[in-house]
């Protein structure tokens, strides 16, 4: 958000693996846009040539024509103008980009930093393109307390990073200032080591960085980021970073979630309960203080919650713990589970958010497919009771395109827990009456009541 004009801007970090950046491109005499002009005006020409084709007609069978067919070619001339001006707008936007040429070696990366305006149609204001073989992989907004609370860009990037191995040759957390909410302007560039940085979140107006394996606070310094702390000997590499309040949420590669607290005092952080189910985590959504919604690479949702007591303990006040003791992992606290349900796709993203106005706050969650789904709360005992119920009925009743059977599928990981399968339950409007009819005298309820309970609960989230 600017502070001058209060005007709300949205950065977006594009990257390409195994592609040239636009300068690169254009040194190597490649411009998509010229080559699809070209295009365009070959297929202009090829039209003219083939009306001048047309038009080559005797003069004398024209005239006889000519007096009943005028009326109907100009007609048609309308018509056809109409439907190539419509057509011309559907080939543009069916087009499909040129590729252009392909990097001879692992390593290459296009990539650039665009700002956006979400209120004029996400209309491009500035994009800056990254330097060779650099990709911007992570940003986030930062207001550090040094520079007065203004709203900085912090960016993580990457130099020649490869996929298998996951290696790269630098990295560095850029700072950008947004000017006039217009254009991004550079601050400075802060190299670091141990690895990729993958994550970055604003953490009590510092800035927490996850970079390989190791938990990382800094400080806004003149000419680079200023290192305060750090937590090293993470399982994996960081993907996800989240924070509220005085602790961090950070969801690595392999091993599930970690849950991290700053001790002020100390100037340190600490590892307060991780999970013990193993979890390559792709997205993670904070529900409150202790509980967190996660997604892994192999289409699951799980919700895992931190035990009571467990932060207490983390820290110890009189400085009498034993270094052995804090060493040990069965000494460390395990995040309890509290709901897992098998979605069937990657889950790319989630966020926890209302779509009706004044409705309850339901976990939304897009695929790697682009499937948008919902995980909506009940709101009492009955619904669980009456949903949980139904699902029972429709697991035997509703037909099987697959011929698997509901609760294996999605007990494909780990077995489903506390969370009820809705499609499942859409079915039952595509059952038979007498299959409608005889599963709601076993629920002891009437089937219009059961078809205008899930209408109420589908018209509550949308």
């Amino acid at each position: 958000v600017d502070p001058n004009n209060k005007k709300l801007v949205l950065a977006v970090v594009e990257s390409d693996y195994n592609d040239f950046g636009e300068e690169e491109k254009k040194a190597m005499g490649f411009d998509a846009t010229a080559s699809s002009a070209k295009s365009g005006s070959k297929k202009k020409e090829k039209k003219g040539d083939d009306d001048d084709m047309a038009m080559d007609v005797d003069s004398d069978e024209e005239e006889d024509k000519k007096e009943d067919k005028e009326k109907e070619k100009k007609e048609d001339e309308e018509d056809e103008d109409e439907e190539d001006e419509e057509d011309e707008d559907e080939k543009e936007a069916r087009a499909t980009p040129i590729r252009g040429p392909v990097p001879p070696t692992p390593g290459h990366w296009g990539s650039c930093i665009r700002l956006v305006d979400p209120a004029d149609s996400c209309s491009t204001l500035d994009c800056m393109e990254m330097g060779r073989n650099e990709a911007a992989l992570c940003c986030a907004a930062v207001r550090f307390h040094s520079r007065g609370g203004e709203a900085l860009l912090a960016v993580g990037t990457v130099t020649g990073m490869t996929m298998n191995p996951l290696r790269c040759s630098a990295s560095h957390v850029v700072l950008y200032r947004v000017v006039n909410g217009e254009r991004l302007q550079l601050l400075h560039r802060t190299k670091v080591d141990d690895g990729p940085v993958l994550a970055l979140v604003h953490f009590q107006g510092r800035l927490l960085v996850g970079i390989g394996r190791t938990l990382r606070l800094y400080e806004m310094g003149k000419r680079q980021l200023l290192r305060k702390c750090e937590l090293r000997g993470l399982p994996t590499y960081v993907k996800t970073l989240q924070a509220a309040g005085d602790r961090a949420y950070v969801g690595d590669m392999l091993q599930s979630m970690q849950f991290v607290r700053y001790d002020s005092t100390a100037n340190r952080l600490v590892l307060v309960a991780n999970d013990r189910t193993p979890r390559p985590i792709t997205c993670q959504e904070l529900l409150d203080l202790n509980t967190v919604a996660v997604g892994d690479k192999f289409g699951n949702v799980s919700v895992l919650r931190l035990p009571r007591g467990a932060d207490a303990a983390a820290v110890d006040t009189s400085g009498t713990r034993a270094l052995w003791d804090s060493s040990r992992e069965d000494s460390t606290p395990k995040l309890e589970t509290l709901c897992h349900y098998h979605i069937g796709e990657v889950v790319t993203g989630m966020t926890r958010a209302s779509l009706v106005a004044g409705g309850a706050e339901s976990l939304i969650y897009v695929t790697v497919t682009g499937r948008i789904g919902a995980l909506v709360p009940f709101a009492s005992r009955d619904d669980v009771d009456f949903y949980t119920r139904l699902e029972g009925c429709l697991r035997t009743d509703a037909s099987r395109p697959t011929g698997r059977e509901p609760q294996a599928y999605r007990s494909y990981y780990a077995p489903v827990k506390h969370v009820v399968d809705g499609d499942l339950c859409e079915n039952y409007g595509k059952l038979t009456h007498d299959e409608q009819k005889k599963i709601a005298e076993r629920l002891d309820r009437t089937v219009g009541e059961i078809v205008k309970k899930l209408e109420d609960t589908r018209n509550a989230l949308l």
